[in-house]
């Protein structure tokens, strides 16, 4: 009898204890997790806060994470129209996607920018960067993206 027992209990006690592990999807980290700790293989995703149709967005900006240890897989977004009325005017969600290659340590650099003017671009520098010196970007230690270009940067562990 207590074969059977453990039989059936292997299969759904695997499928929980592999949950943690990414089975079911990457984990996902938003803006107050600045601290990341996976593993070599594991895919994890930032999700952070944004409105890209009203100008708010983020970017991955220098310098970028040793590839060696964080291998970036794609990007993307969702958005929520808030009121049928309002065209582009619904909030959503932008996503980073990362594999963690190997062990090691490296830090993946965002911009904040929290309005279309906020941040520019040039011929010489394509990375979004603030558009006046009374906009520079300092790191924040809150997780909550504020009204100014601001730089979050997480900290990634692979072990």
């Amino acid at each position: 009898m207590r074969p059977r027992l453990a039989a059936a209990l292997a299969l759904p006690l695997s499928a929980l204890a592999l949950s943690g592990c990414g089975l079911f999807g990457p984990a996902t980290y938003g803006p107050e997790e600045r601290s990341i700790e996976v593993d070599a293989g594991d895919e994890f995703t930032l999700s952070l806060p944004a409105s890209p149709s009203m100008g708010q967005d983020w970017h991955l900006v220098s310098p970028h994470p040793d590839p060696a240890v964080v291998k970036r897989t794609g990007q993307h977004k969702e958005t929520e129209e808030s009121d049928p009325d309002l065209v582009g005017g619904g909030s959503g969600e932008r996503f980073f996607d990362f594999e963690a290659v190997k062990s090691g340590t490296t830090e993946i650099k965002l911009i904040h920018c929290p309005y279309s003017s906020s941040c520019s671009t040039t011929a010489d520098n394509p990375e979004p960067s603030p558009t006046s010196s009374s906009d520079t970007p300092v790191p924040t230690a809150t997780g909550k993206p504020g009204t100014n270009p601001e730089y979050f940067i997480y900290t990634v562990t692979v072990r």
